[in-house]
């Protein structure tokens, strides 16, 4: 089977827009192949992806491939990718390599993966808030519970950063329940 993506141009390596003066970096590249077909098989392989399919959107973490070896989020819509977050250019340009040999993993066995265009349709803050801790201890990296929802329901974090929640309390386990895609 030819590949996908036979080619990209990365286009930026700069700073995250809403983390000015942190060094932390994000990378934007075009691709040679429209990716708008290959994101309902995204969807079905990728448990946390974010699918937006009235605008051929998504967004999930990515890994590394073919090993896991760090956490970084992914947008694709389009020709276009955004990969986010990098201590620097060397490791997104690597990242963007891995990344590319994914996609075309993915469109080669596309068959043995179920579609998925079910859309994204994250929970609401307020619930996610219900069942957290609220002790607002900082140990997730965020100022409160209140802002650790947010992220959670942006799907830029886990649960498992809420170092308060017993993994088998049935708040955890309901939290998760309002991840599921349904």
């Amino acid at each position: 089977m030819p590949k996908l993506i036979n080619n990209f141009e990365i286009k930026s390596i700069d700073n995250i827009v809403c983390l000015p003066g942190t060094g932390i970096l994000r990378l934007f590249m075009v691709v040679d192949a429209d990716l708008t077909d290959i994101l309902p098989y995204l969807n079905g392989y990728i448990k946390k992806a974010r699918f937006l399919p009235h605008i051929n959107w998504i967004r999930f973490p990515f890994f590394g491939f073919p090993d896991k070896k760090g956490n970084w989020n992914v947008a694709i819509k389009n020709n276009e990718i955004i990969i986010a977050k990098f201590n620097n250019n060397e490791e997104a340009k690597e990242i963007a390599k891995e990344l590319i040999d994914f996609l075309n993993h993915i469109n080669e066995i596309k068959e043995t993966i179920p579609k998925d265009t079910t859309a994204w349709n994250p929970p609401k803050v307020f619930d996610i808030l219900s069942y957290l801790p609220k002790t607002n201890c900082k140990k997730c990296g965020y100022l409160s519970c209140m802002a650790f929802a947010t992220k959670l329901a942006e799907g830029e974090v886990d649960i498992e950063l809420c170092k308060e929640l017993e993994k088998n309390s049935s708040n955890y386990k309901k939290l998760n329940e309002l991840f599921e895609r349904k």
